[in-house]
Parts: C-alpha cells; sequence; structure tokens
C-alpha cells in the first residue's frame, strides 16, 4: 500500500450534537464503576481547525459489487457492529489468514467519507508491531470494506471485564506496546484521539496493537473538536481549549487507571458532571485495592494524569517510567 503526506482540512460547523460508532453495553456514565463499552463521541458544533486528513485514499481499490470480494476472500458471520459499520470474520483464500472484515454503510457517515480514507491512509504508512495491520480495502458506491488482521484473543476491554481486575505485570505490558505505538505516532505528528481499551487488540501471549483509527489526524496545529469516548477524553478537549498528541497519553492513563483497578477514575451520571470532573483531575488512590498497588505505578498513573498538558508525560516520557523501564 502506498502513503501520502496530510493536507489540512477545516470544516465548517453544522447542527448536531454528536454521533457513536460503537455501541455495546451502555454509556459506562452512570457513575456506578461498572465497566462497559462506551459510545465514541464526535461534537458537530465544536470548531474543525488544524485537522491533518488525507484526501482520497489511493489504497482503496474499486469494486462492483460486494460478492467480488468472494473471489479473494470466504466472508463468515458478523463478529461485532456499530452504528456505522458491521465486523465479520473473513479469511483469505490464497493463504488462509484469518481477517477482521469491517463494512462501512457509506450513507450513515452523512458526508464524513474522509474519517475512514484518512483511517485507510494512516494504516498503510504505519509500520509498527502494537499497531494493527489493514490488509485490503475496496468500496463499492455505497459501502467500504476493510480487511485487517484478526485478533483471536479479543481485546483488552473482555479481559478486564472477565478478570475484574489485571495483575500488575500484565498491566504493564498494556501500557508498554501501547506508549511504543503512540510514540511512533506521535514522532509522525499524528494523534489517535481515541485509546481505551475496546482499542486494544490482544494477539497471544499479551501482544497487544492498538486498533480503530477512525478519529486520528495528523496535527497541523491547537485541535479543537471535542472528539474520542468520554471518558477517557482529556481536560483540555472537553474544554475546547487547544490540545495536541498529549490527548492520547491522558487516555492511556485512563486506561492505566482501568487496569489495575477494574474501574475509570471519573465516574457520573451524566456527561456534564463527567466533564467537571475530568476537567479538576482529583485522583483517589488511597483505598482499596490501591493499597496493593506498586508506588512506582500509582506515581505513574499520576503523571499521565495531570491535568496541564504541558508537564504530563509524553509517550516516551511513559516507556522510560520505572514502573515501564524494568
Amino acid at each position: 500500500m502506498r502513503s501520502r503526506s496530510a493536507v489540512g482540512r477545516q470544516s465548517s460547523s453544522r447542527r448536531g450534537s454528536a454521533s457513536c460508532d460503537r455501541t455495546s453495553g451502555g454509556s459506562g456514565e452512570d457513575g456506578s464503576g461498572e465497566l462497559t463499552r462506551q459510545c465514541r463521541l464526535i461534537h458537530n458544533t465544536s470548531k474543525h481547525v488544524n485537522e491533518g486528513f488525507f484526501g482520497r485514499s489511493e489504497n482503496i481499490r474499486a469494486i462492483d459489487r460486494r460478492h467480488s470480494l468472494e473471489k479473494s476472500f470466504e466472508i463468515g458471520s458478523v463478529i461485532g457492529k456499530g452504528n456505522f459499520s458491521t465486523v465479520r470474520y473473513a479469511v483469505r483464500r490464497k493463504d488462509e489468514m484469518k481477517c477482521a472484515l469491517k463494512e462501512v454503510d457509506k450513507r450513515s457517515l452523512r458526508g464524513k467519507w474522509f474519517f475512514v480514507e484518512n483511517e485507510v491512509e494512516v494504516l498503510a504508512g504505519s509500520q509498527h508491531s502494537n499497531i494493527c495491520l489493514l490488509i485490503d480495502a475496496f468500496q463499492t458506491d455505497s459501502f467500504y470494506y476493510l480487511f485487517f488482521e484478526y485478533a483471536q484473543d479479543g481485546d483488552v476491554f473482555e479481559v478486564v471485564r472477565r478478570k475484574g481486575r489485571l495483575e500488575e505485570r500484565e498491566a504493564q505490558r498494556v501500557i508498554q506496546q501501547t506508549a511504543s505505538a503512540l510514540s511512533y505516532l506521535h514522532s509522525n505528528s499524528i494523534a489517535h484521539r481515541d485509546v481505551k481499551p475496546e482499542n486494544l487488540l490482544l494477539f497471544g501471549n499479551w501482544k497487544v496493537k492498538l486498533c480503530d483509527f477512525g478519529l486520528a489526524c495528523t496535527v497541523l496545529g491547537p485541535l479543537s473538536r471535542v472528539c474520542g469516548t468520554p471518558t477517557y477524553c482529556a481536560p483540555e478537549v472537553v474544554s475546547q481549549s487547544g490540545y495536541g498528541t498529549a490527548v492520547d497519553v491522558w487516555s492511556l492513563g485512563v486506561v492505566l487507571h482501568v487496569l489495575l483497578v477494574g474501574q475509570a477514575p471519573f465516574r457520573s451520571t451524566d456527561r456534564n458532571g463527567l466533564f467537571k470532573l475530568i476537567t479538576r483531575g482529583q485522583l483517589k488512590l488511597f483505598q482499596y485495592p490501591w493499597t496493593t498497588i506498586s508506588s512506582n505505578a500509582k506515581h505513574l498513573l499520576r503523571k499521565m494524569l495531570t491535568v496541564d498538558a504541558d508537564i504530563r508525560l509524553t509517550a516516551n516520557d511513559v516507556l522510560e517510567h520505572p514502573w515501564i523501564d524494568t
């Protein structure tokens, strides 16, 4: 697959508040502490400036109809659904490679085709062992068909929900690998903007790969679009004060909290209340099970969940922290 440089895209404000790309198990904002999958938030009324999106992708091949795919792939049953897409199990015929086929209905995108085309271009140009591999991409007049490598062990979210919380050594492996992927992306001025356990795939022996680049963009300057998954949004996103790649480190800090104790650090019965807690950033790490967790892990968490993005750890800093680099 070929890659091209990103170009700036500035969109005008439109009516509408938010849209979700993934649904299952409720909003996760009820303050109960129960870990649930959450909808992805995209505010259509916030300013969309300094976002570097690729134009039309050169890596998406045109086909007449979905049936044409069956010459190269055996397409199986549905294994996941979102508001805009359906995911199916598939096998590439020439080498029996297991794949996940993401089918995206173009009509549901309501003109925001560039999110999908940009995801393809970012992944086509990314070469990192902790970033999910895009196998191939096609489109008809009505749908996009994206083939990804298949994660046989599911995602980190399901492991945490099943186990309640992870052991520190397991959490360390997840954070180290994700931080490595983010360090790579940030070195290329790319912000992921939706880091969460659901987007961390598992490939055996705790091999972690970051997926779902639907909100990723090249950072050309301070960003303003309110997007991501509410529980994992950084303070500068919800306050619309301008943000950059540091938002991914905040999100990864929330992930670390979830891995260690099984719930997010900031929880409320409504979204406004949640956002107030996020902007305050007050952590409570004194009660059980925090009393059983190492001081190095808690130190890293505090440094990642620092409200001031200018002094928050970078992804490189996370990799060099004593809790990781041991």
